[in-house]
């Protein structure tokens, strides 16, 4: 997913096509999302996965395949097809996890879980971050430079073309059903009888928990922003604005997302430790008010230093609100209904980034430097919600105890 935005921005010059798609595919994702969750709660995740990982393995290596008849590489078709077919197993993929995590998990080890996760999951983005930038750019070193002192080293590899990069990553999808195959557990929730019920009437059950708890949808959607942020940030604006406003190579781009997972990585580690006698909702809005601050540092500053700070920063407060998130609504939303109620703050999320979308599709923010003003307005998305946390924050203190960091 890091090849295909650029591929878009550097090679087909066509940042406006990559809001676009990115916009429609959010658009399919709404109905997606909430028939997921409605996926999540009737089957057993292991299943989910073990399907999924195969429709991914598929894709990736179809896509791969299709390369090889064409001069040019892989058609633009299927790095749209790729494109899509990945945010939609990530639709399904992250909800199931988590739902998988709070089923085989008992109560008093949510943010231990959570945290781990979140360890693994940054780990591995550093080493595909890294990793990332030396298939898209290449390497060609013979030393390496620290101050006087010159390190001789004989590193050269050349750039992969999408095709190559398709097939790896189709080929780690099939190896992942080897891995999720291997898995035994014992589930540690209360059981509940299979609903036979329409896929309709399974949604509307999860919407009505939401409806009878409107505090718990107002800190799902206002706690989910950073994560909104980010997922528009890192699919669409990240490209022009290194091309366009730092004007720096393919590397700085991919080097983005090593630093982001380092900052996540860190707070993965230490949330639980220094969130420990914190009120979430509390944490949440100081995650917040320091993701707006540190973006708009970005709109000023063409420095790279500042960027990947702000990248680092990034990384904690998404990683720290995810966790404390994740553990507030695990203890406060039953497992046989968590599918079902994630999607449906899945779709409003979504349709908060179709909104953002909809606006950078225009012309004007792919336009030299104005890129700085698509960061403005996430920056004002950023601060209504935590305006609207904060004003409910008292009625989840007093109807919804926070046990969300009890390790």
């Amino acid at each position: 997913m890091l090849a295909i935005p650029w591929y878009f921005m550097s090679m087909l010059h066509a940042p406006q096509q990559l809001t676009l798609m990115y916009m429609l595919m959010l658009v399919g994702s709404i109905f997606w999302g909430l028939y997921s969750g409605t996926l999540i709660d009737k089957y057993a995740r292991k299943k989910i996965f073990l399907v999924f990982s195969l429709i991914g393995g598929i894709v990736l290596c179809s896509a791969s395949v299709s390369g090889l008849f064409y001069p040019t590489g892989v058609p633009t078709y299927m790095v749209v097809v790729v494109f899509v077919c990945t945010a939609y197993i990530n639709g399904i993929y992250y909800p199931a996890l988590y739902a998988f995590a709070q089923e085989v998990t008992e109560a008093k080890n949510y943010t231990r879980v959570n945290s781990l996760l979140e360890i693994q999951s940054q780990a591995m983005t550093i080493a595909s971050g890294g990793v990332g930038a030396i298939l898209l750019q290449g390497i060609d070193m013979d030393s390496i430079h620290l101050g006087s002192i010159v390190i001789p080293i004989a590193l050269h590899i050349k750039a992969w073309s999408l095709s190559r990069i398709f097939l790896v990553d189709g080929l780690t999808y099939l190896f992942s059903i080897v891995l999720i195959s291997m898995i035994k557990y014992t589930p540690h929730t209360e059981k509940h009888p299979q609903e036979d019920t329409s896929i309709w009437e399974r949604f509307k059950t999860g919407n009505s928990f939401l409806r009878a708890n409107p505090l718990i949808m107002i800190f799902g959607v206002s706690s989910l922003s950073i994560f909104v942020f980010l997922l528009l940030h890192f699919n669409t604006l990240v490209p022009v604005y290194v091309m366009n406003h730092l004007h720096k190579p393919v590397t700085i781009y991919a080097l983005t997302d090593v630093f982001y997972a380092s900052g996540a990585l860190l707070a993965g580690a230490f949330a639980q430790y220094v969130f420990k006698r914190t009120n979430s909702v509390k944490a949440i809005l100081f995650m917040i008010a320091i993701t707006a601050i540190a973006l708009s540092t970005c709109v000023i500053s063409t420095s790279v230093l500042v960027y990947f700070s702000f990248s680092f920063i990034l990384g904690i407060t998404n990683a720290a609100s995810r966790i404390l998130r994740s553990t507030y609504i695990f203890h406060h939303v039953p497992n046989n209904l968590i599918g079902r109620v994630s999607s449906v703050l899945f779709m409003l999320g979504t349709l908060c980034r179709i909104g953002l979308a909809l606006i950078f599709c225009l012309a004007f923010f792919s336009q030299g430097d104005n890129v700085i003003w698509a960061l403005l307005i996430c920056v004002l998305y950023l601060i209504a919600n935590f305006i609207m946390l904060a004003i409910n924050a008292s009625g989840l203190k007093s109807k919804y105890p926070d046990k969300a960091l009890q390790v």
